[in-house]
């Protein structure tokens, strides 16, 4: 051990004497750099660049010859040209790294006079050899993994998903991160991914994470030699669901925290496909029937989910080739199709109907799943000449169920029609009655409207298989105005509280039409029609005592007092002196006395609320004062309420009244 260090000692002894004595002697020669650096990374293909250095002699010695010597550590990768010469003398040193590990080596380049001056000088040469930066690798087990392909830096992962799937496949991918050699923190960012096929960016549906922690844009982690941080990349559910069928691109990038140290940046590719359309289990078309001949080209109405821009509709009968037919996406849940009226055309001679068509919506098959099975309901199609009805709804809001207001669940099944005892309903359908429209006339003691009119009648069904009439208040072919039988409110309470509805104009019958029976189902009358704008209200003047139409040109005063009418609120109070159909003597109240009115979103004093004297029992005149706080203007919200805090149901929205 003591021979091998007083050899070490020796060379360097060799390698740097008389470096400090080289200025000092007069007639020794001087190097214009007494210490030369080089560097060096392994692998690199360029070496350290050639140093230059210029030696020369005192006048009283210019004209003695110089040589120069090389010593290294090994020898050999330290060259100097050329070996001598005359004063100056222009040297270049070149150095010559192959093959030698990496660490620090030390060399030197003595000059000299011939004869030797005794002073000669020495240029200390150092050459650092250093291993490349250590860089991040990323490799992956995942089977849906490409290595970078020739030609191209970027690793691949593909996804695939089917719209309306649990998710996508496969679920997730593993990349495994580590170092060439010595520990690099690094960050993980998932981006540049575009939510549509053709453009806008947008990383939303794409999420990156160590194991164990929840996944989201970016991550973090350290990399080593002989270990590897594992990160999970997974897609985001809820992003993929809004993703229309198409090729979807986005980027993992994987980067050092020292640039030094790299970047891998892995592309992700993702292609969504259209899953199987589904049909809406209530209601899945609308209409579902038509009668036959139609005189323009029927509109479908097709609800459900996973539709698209090539999402086709056919219509088959039988073993008939199927009708392609036109469609236009409204959304991905709503569809709408036409049917050519030629399609529906009357058969000649005697056609049994109802005759039934076959409704198919379906995708074009992705190649992963070539029998993807179409969605199917029926389509009906009707006898022209046989009523047939399509709508029942409250004559006053022109909708078919009142708003749930109450905490407890909604009693009207999600679609469904709903009505309560003595509200006043408007029947709409086909051969319903009289081409001409005709109102009938209360008659008798006391005064009571028909419940058949010119061979028309509407009945309905109880499940006890009880039938009864409903007083007619107007006929048409296309409309019957009616006042719903007391005697439904024997199915409120049930396991199924709803009866079917039919009208039968002469020997003729329509189907029967379903309807859920409430306790009430309000709905306000509106001067306009179709129960939106202004609300059929009266303002009424304390000093006279009489009553005006509220309107933008005559509004109701804060404070003062208003009647709104309005019907679906109940029976009344006392019901049984007062039968179907019946003109209202006198007042009555109702028998919830919980009527509330809401003027501007404020609730107003409800002084009366039932019978309106002279008008038929189910038409309820509500007398309120409108908050002195509410807003002025021609178009103030109003709406009616009744029932509990559980079982509230409030009449429906758009209409307004007049205040100053």
């Amino acid at each position: 051990m003591r021979k091998s260090a007083v050899r070490r000692i020796g060379l360097a002894t060799l390698l740097f004497a008389g470096a400090g004595s080289a200025a000092g002697a007069s007639a020794g020669p001087t190097a214009s750099q007494a210490v030369l650096s080089f560097s060096y990374q392994v692998n690199s293909t360029t070496f350290p660049a050639a140093a230059k250095l210029t030696v020369t002699l005192p006048a009283t010695a210019s004209t003695l010859p110089l040589t120069v010597t090389v010593a290294s550590a090994p020898q050999g990768w330290l060259a100097v040209t050329p070996d001598g010469g005359k004063s100056p003398l222009a040297l270049t040193a070149t150095v010559n790294p192959t093959s030698l590990a990496p660490g620090s080596y030390s060399g030197a380049i003595t000059i000299d006079t011939v004869p030797g001056s005794g002073s000669p000088a020495v240029v200390a040469v150092t050459l650092s050899v250093s291993n490349p930066p250590a860089t991040l690798m990323v490799t992956s087990p995942s089977a849906n993994y490409a290595p970078a392909a020739s030609g191209s830096s970027s690793p691949l992962l593909t996804f695939g998903y089917s719209t309306g799937a649990a998710a996508p496949t496969p679920a997730s991918a593993e990349l495994d991160v580590a170092s060439t050699s010595d520990l690099i923190p690094f960050n993980v960012t998932a981006g540049g991914a575009s939510s549509k096929s053709k453009g806008s960016a947008s990383a939303a549906w794409l999420r990156v994470g160590e194991t164990g922690q929840l996944p989201g844009l970016q991550t973090s982690g350290a990399a080593l030699s002989g270990s590897q941080v594992p990160i999970l990349v997974t897609l985001d559910q809820a992003t993929l669901a809004t993703l229309d069928p198409g090729s979807y691109t986005g980027t993992i990038a994987i980067a050092a925290d020292n640039p030094a140290n790299g970047a891998v940046t892995v592309t992700v590719n993702l292609v969504v496909s259209a899953g199987p359309p589904v049909l809406r289990a209530s209601f899945p078309v609308f209409p579902a029937s038509l009668p036959a001949g139609p005189t323009i080209d029927p509109v479908l109405t097709i609800y459900g989910d996973n539709f698209f821009n090539t999402t086709v509709v056919t219509l088959q009968q039988g073993a008939s080739p199927p009708l392609t037919l036109p469609s236009q996406l409204i959304s991905r849940k709503v569809l709408q199709a036409t049917i050519k009226a030629a399609y529906l055309a009357a058969p000649a001679g005697a056609a049994v109907y109802p005759i039934v068509w076959t409704l198919s919506v379906f995708n074009p098959a992705p190649p992963a799943n070539p029998a993807q099975p179409p969605a199917q309901t029926t389509f009906t199609v009707t006898d022209p000449t046989q009523p047939a009805i399509s709508s029942v709804v409250n004559a006053a809001s022109y909708l078919p169920t009142a708003v749930q207001t109450g905490t407890a669940a909604n009693p009207v099944p999600a679609g469904a029609v709903s009505a309560s005892p003595r509200e006043i309903v408007s029947i709409f359908g086909r051969n319903l009655g009289p081409a001409i429209a005709a109102t009938t006339t209360a008659a008798g003691t006391p005064p009571v409207f028909p419940v058949a009119a010119g061979g028309v009648q509407v009945m309905f069904s109880l499940a006890s298989s009880k039938t009864v009439y409903a007083p007619l208040l107007m006929t048409s072919a296309n409309q019957i105005n009616c006042v719903v039988p007391l005697e439904v409110a024997a199915m409120l309470g049930t396991a199924n509280p709803s009866v079917t509805v039919q009208v039968l104009n002469g020997a003729a019958s329509t189907t029967a039409f379903p309807v859920t029976v409430v306790t009430a189902d309000p709905g306000v009358f509106s001067f306009g029609g179709f129960g939106q704008g202004q609300a059929a209200v009266l303002n009424f003047d304390d000093a006279s005592g009489s009553y005006t139409v509220n309107s933008s040109k005559n509004a109701a005063p804060r404070g003062s007092t208003i009647s709104i009418y309005a019907t679906g609120l109940g029976d009344l109070a006392g019901s049984a002196t007062l039968p179907n159909g019946a003109i209202a003597p006198g007042a009555a109240t109702l028998a919830d006395n919980t009527a509330r009115v809401d003027i501007d979103g404020q609730p107003a004093v409800v002084t009366y609320a039932g019978t309106s004297p002279g008008a038929v029992a189910g038409l309820v005149q509500i007398n309120a004062v409108v908050p002195p706080t509410v807003r002025t203007g021609a178009a103030i919200p109003i709406t009616v309420s009744v029932g509990s805090a559980a079982t509230a149901r409030r009449s429906q929205a758009g209409l307004t009244l007049a205040v100053k």
